[in-house]
């Protein structure tokens, strides 16, 4: 099995600081024990994460802990793909899913902050579709015959926010009306959006939906370059994010971490079959919700670069007021608490522009502070920063159901434990 035994991996993070240089991309390496980490209480996260592989629960992952700009703890173990005895990389690749909603909203808060839209615009300014849109009289039954207009015009802080009145990419309501295919552009689903009735007037609701990826079709006429370009030059060029994109390329496919289904029967693990449009190949739909590759070196890059205020060695991508208006609940307490599944909201999280948002730490079922921000991905990613601690943590796998195990959330508290100053 993969995996770096518990001795080789105490000695590791007790390297000197000139043994430790950075790797190639990501941030530079720390000393644990300098940045108030205990090597053993890191041993045992490790540990717990190498018994899931070696029991076979999950094919491989990737985790990384960075404070303070520094990462702390980076490990690799299993496989990306068991069938071929490819082994995981620190920088494999990944679905990250609804992790791609932050990259997504900094790219908007960049146009915002450049006045070149703003976030009370109504939507329809950039795509005129979506003007005087129908609300469902009865969302539940979804009758396009039983609609009305909507009380208000949907905005771009409503894409932001979750408060549009859209539905989700695979929910019933997109799928029955076929509103979601990898084989069409932006501007053909945003019109197909734009043609199903909202299930509820914008700001009446937080409902997890398809909205960061309309945002970016907002992104791409107002900044006049195809979404990819544009996050390309503004986003992952300046944070050196080498390995992010919609899709990977040939020369990086070794580096791919297979997605895997657990048998709800015997929890055997089998490949999930590939979608129409592969993640290996250049999709005419780049899903800003949903649709990005990355590792855990340049997620934690991006991460840094929030937790300095829209810094990294020396490119700002945001103003420091910009990240902070962005990492704090936006939502009205009106319509919290909420959730992706509304029948168990988050009631310690709020939601700021395009990611979740500590607001309650001692409704948290782990350790957490007030201000926490980040997200997940329906394929078992995960990641937070804390800018209390200064701490930023990515665990990357590929599953489904993503929570099969709950190693994210044992991964999170385990870390947690582990600082010690």
């Amino acid at each position: 099995m993969n995996r770096k035994p518990t001795l080789l991996l105490l000695c590791t993070l007790t390297l000197s600081a000139a043994s430790l240089a950075a790797p190639d991309g990501g941030l530079p390496r720390g000393i644990p024990q300098d940045l108030g980490f205990s090597v053993q209480r890191l041993a045992l996260v490790h540990e717990m994460l190498a018994q899931h592989v070696e029991d076979g629960r999950v094919a491989g992952l990737v985790a990384g802990v960075a404070r303070h700009g520094k990462v702390v703890y980076l490990e690799s173990m299993g496989w990306n793909q068991i069938e071929q005895d490819n082994s995981m990389l620190e920088n494999s690749l990944f679905q990250i899913r609804s992790m791609s909603k932050p990259i997504t909203a900094v790219a908007a808060m960049q146009l915002v902050e450049q006045g070149k839209m703003k976030l009370g615009d109504p939507v329809s300014k950039y795509i005129p579709s979506f003007a005087e849109m129908q609300v469902f009289l009865d969302p539940a039954a979804a009758d396009f015959t039983q609609t009305r207009v909507s009380e208000r015009e949907m905005t771009i802080e409503d894409l932001l926010m979750n408060t549009a009145g859209l539905s989700h990419r695979f929910g019933a309501l997109y799928a029955a009306n076929e509103v979601r295919s990898r084989g069409d552009t932006l501007e053909e689903l945003v019109e197909k959006v734009a043609a199903v009735p909202l299930i509820g007037d914008p700001g009446e609701q937080w409902v997890y939906s398809i909205s960061l990826t309309v945002l970016g079709r907002v992104i791409e006429i107002v900044s006049g370059q195809e979404f990819d370009d544009y996050l390309d030059e503004h986003v992952y060029g300046p944070l050196k994010m080498t390995d992010t994109a919609f899709y990977v390329p040939e020369e990086k496919a070794g580096r791919l971490a297979r997605a895997y289904r657990v048998s709800s029967e015997d929890r055997s693990l089998s490949l999930l079959p590939q979608m129409a449009i592969p993640i290996t190949e250049d999709p005419p739909l780049l899903e800003g919700a949903a649709g990005i590759v990355s590792s855990v070196p340049d997620y934690l890059r991006f991460l840094q670069a929030l937790l300095n205020g829209g810094e990294l060695d020396g490119q700002r991508i945001l103003q420091t007021n910009t990240v902070e208006s962005m990492t704090q609940n936006q939502i009205p307490e009106a319509l919290m608490p909420f959730g992706t599944n509304p029948n168990n909201p988050m009631l310690d999280r709020g939601w700021g522009y395009g990611m979740a948002v500590v607001v309650d730490e001692t409704m948290s079922a782990y350790g957490t502070n007030n201000g926490e921000f980040g997200w997940s991905g329906s394929l078992g990613t995960f990641s937070w920063a804390d800018p209390v601690s200064g701490t930023s943590v990515v665990i990357m796998l590929q599953i489904q159901p993503s929570g099969a195990y709950n190693i994210a959330s044992k991964f999170k508290t385990m870390v947690h434990q582990s600082m010690i100053d």
